[in-house]
């Protein structure tokens, strides 16, 4: 694995590691090689765009060993600017590459505000040049979600090249949904014939949270209660516009393992986006979760997140800022028999394990990067039978 020297998420270099030193390691049995980068995950464009730039030109000089010996490489793309070792390397060696594409840039960076003005409309003309070429580079494109497949052939590539693959949990989060827990219930005071929703996850702007809020401060969401687990920047504003309502509740982050736990204490799983053209070709990992909880889902967003839920029946969608519409969809939710709503979340673990899982994944991935090394040595000197053998390359 060709990657950076670790500094996610606070952009602080973690212990033991220097940022503009090489490092070789073995993390459970996998070679691991990290080249130097300028550390910074802050909301300043500036050292964001140099973090970015550091290591994709660093990875570029110290991985084109590893990336000559592999028979594919495998590029994680978020952010794109992972792709130019192999670009390199592509232009180099003839190694393909394989793009697996969690973002889709210059879209979600500028969408963000991450950029704006001359200097913005600069840089999103340059980073779309850049991506189109990785594109068309690329031996192969995975996305996670229909619509993002549906987005980059509206930009030229073609069908034949690209692969949906959706993001897949841990194993130890997929496994069978344990039985109703009703402490959570009993600890928030919430009666035990009253249907709890649970939001978890970032409270930012990306989530557009008021909307829900607005909902269960309505007389038409009674008797439902909502719990939203989880920090971010709009967090102590949202407790602020939730004061009319003694039935919204919020708890502090958890550890991952009590997280999962207490969304399975739930009865319904919250999965809320803002009302924007990138966003309903995102599938969020909430989606995910929410289905191998084996709880309905209110889906709040527009595009894939909320087409697989509905589609499947394993749930409802209600618009994006849009309390009416929410309120509707948690009191629809809140008249619907037991039978039926578990007869809902069956129906979402289902999806997960056949559409989402680990194992369906990890094949389809595994045939698309077979596939790219067998054309590519097919091209050089003809098929010789052997097992393609890969690199992941990608920044964190």
């Amino acid at each position: 694995m060709l990657t950076g020297i670790p500094n996610y998420p606070s952009g602080a270099v973690h212990d033991g590691y220097a940022p503009w030193s090489r490092r070789r390691e073995t993390l459970d049995g996998i070679e691991v090689i990290r080249s130097p980068l300028y550390p910074s995950h802050d909301a300043s464009a500036l050292r964001r765009l140099l973090n970015y730039g550091s290591w994709a030109i660093s990875s570029s000089v110290f991985g084109q060993r590893v990336l000559r010996e592999t028979d594919v490489a495998l590029v994680y793309s978020s952010p794109a600017t992972a792709a130019l070792p192999a670009m390199v390397a592509r232009t180099l060696w003839r190694t393909p590459y394989v793009l697996l594409v969690q973002d889709v840039w210059p879209d979600s960076i500028f969408a963000s505000g991450f950029l704006s003005g001359r200097w913005g409309r600069q840089a999103h003309n340059l980073i779309d040049v850049f991506v189109r070429r990785a594109y068309a580079r690329a031996a192969h494109i995975v996305v996670t979600s229909p619509g993002m497949a549906d987005l980059l052939a509206r930009r030229g590539v073609p069908q034949n090249k690209l692969t949906i693959i959706y993001n897949w949990l841990p194993e130890d989060r997929s496994a069978q949904p344990a039985d109703h827990d009703a402490d959570l219930k009993r600890a928030l005071g919430v009666p035990a014939d009253s249907l709890l929703f649970m939001y978890a996850g970032n409270h930012g702007k990306a989530q557009a949270l008021d909307a829900l809020i607005d909902a269960f401060t309505s007389d038409e969401t009674r008797p439902a209660h909502l719990v939203l687990m989880g920090d971010g920047v709009e967090k102590a504003r949202l407790i602020d516009r939730a004061r009319a309502s003694a039935r919204i509740h919020f708890l502090d982050p958890v550890p991952r393992a009590e997280a999962d736990r207490l969304m399975v204490s739930a009865d319904v799983s919250v999965v809320s986006l803002a009302d924007e053209p990138l966003f309903a070709v995102t599938m969020p990992s909430k989606v995910q979760s929410g289905l191998a909880s084996g709880r309905p889902l209110l889906v709040i967003a527009r595009g894939d997140a909320a087409d697989v839920v509905t589609g499947s029946g394993a749930g409802v969608a209600a618009a994006p800022s849009d309390p009416v519409a929410i309120a509707e969809a948690v009191a629809k939710l809140s008249a619907t028999s037991l039978h039926e709503l578990t007869l809902m979340g069956r129906r979402g673990l289902e999806v997960y394990r056949s559409q989402m899982a680990r194992d369906v994944g990890a094949k389809r991935m595994r045939a698309v990067l077979r596939d790219a090394a067998r054309r590519s040595r097919t091209a050089i000197a003809g098929p010789p039978d052997r097992t393609a053998e890969g690199s992941v390359s990608e920044q964190r």
